[in-house]
């Protein structure tokens, strides 16, 4: 499917009555993250970005407040409160707006045709405009790709801000979305399986990454350095964030699936805890 090219419109000037009472909506005691609620659909959990986590995290006070989008799908911020949420200092008055457009930027999502053939695709960015104001950011959305957040009736991730903007590695985060990806409400035991195959895609790792020889026949995946320098850190990161409240995550075990000697992926138990430490 060939994606008819959409023309980009200019931003000139702003409507300075229309901006204050968006900001004057947004401007509300407290912060307007606190008990932010992230929404989206399992394919866009599980896919593979290139943000860093700090862009991550950006996209993530974005989409939890798709609900309050304009009727041309503008959502607009408040760039203290996402700067208090997520603790970061800018270090420059431009800083914001690399960060933003960097997360534009690579909001570019990549979909198969039904058949799944190289020659059948449908490709577009996530989000195409952002600008701003003294006090608010706004970001917009590409209508076609909104029902990947909003009105999901079913097979959708959802998860509190509050329980993953203290990650400080993108591992943890990738390995928690994916697991609650596979939340099943009917179970206090989690149980999820991932085979070798899926470790670069949920983990996103580079072409090569924990390969020795890679390319050549003798190629093999060094299991060890892949444990040591990302999977084990990222579970540790999870687990302690839960101890002190901060995540609602408990990851219960981690083992090999072997078939002989040869390692073919992991099979991981985990469950969902409130601040007490209890299962829920």
């Amino acid at each position: 499917m060939k994606m008819e090219k959409k023309h980009m419109h200019k931003w000139n000037g702003i409507d300075s009555d229309k901006i204050e009472k968006v900001e004057n909506r947004v401007l509300s005691v407290g912060n307007m993250f606190d008990d932010a609620l992230v929404v989206m659909s399992n394919l866009i959990a599980r896919a593979t970005t290139k943000w860093s986590l700090e862009e991550t995290k950006m996209f993530l006070c974005t989409i939890s407040k798709i609900k309050t989008r304009d009727e041309n799908n503008w959502v607009t911020l408040k760039k203290t409160d996402i700067q208090e949420k997520l603790g970061i200092t800018p270090q420059n008055g431009s800083w914001m707006r690399e960060k933003f457009k960097n997360m534009m930027t690579k909001s570019y999502v990549q979909f198969d045709g039904k058949n799944n053939t190289e020659l059948e695709w449908h490709d577009g960015f996530v989000m195409y405009e952002v600008k701003s104001t003294k006090k608010t950011i706004s970001v917009k959305f590409n209508e076609t790709y909104l029902p990947f957040f909003d009105q999901l009736p079913n097979h959708f991730t959802e998860f509190y801000l509050e329980y993953v903007k203290d990650f400080t590695r993108l591992s943890s985060y990738n390995l928690y979305v994916f697991l609650c990806s596979w939340h099943d409400p009917d179970y206090l035991v989690q149980n999820k399986k991932i085979s070798k195959s899926e470790l670069p895609k949920i983990f996103n790792l580079k072409e090569g990454e924990y390969w020795r020889n890679y390319g050549k026949e003798n190629a093999r995946f060094h299991w060890s350095d892949f444990e040591k320098r990302c999977l084990n850190p990222a579970i540790e990161e999870i687990k302690e964030l839960s101890a002190e409240g901060k995540c609602d995550m408990w990851i219960e075990s981690c083992e090999k699936i072997k078939k002989g000697k040869t390692v073919l992926g992991y099979d991981i138990r985990y469950s969902f805890i409130d601040k007490e430490g209890f299962r829920k």
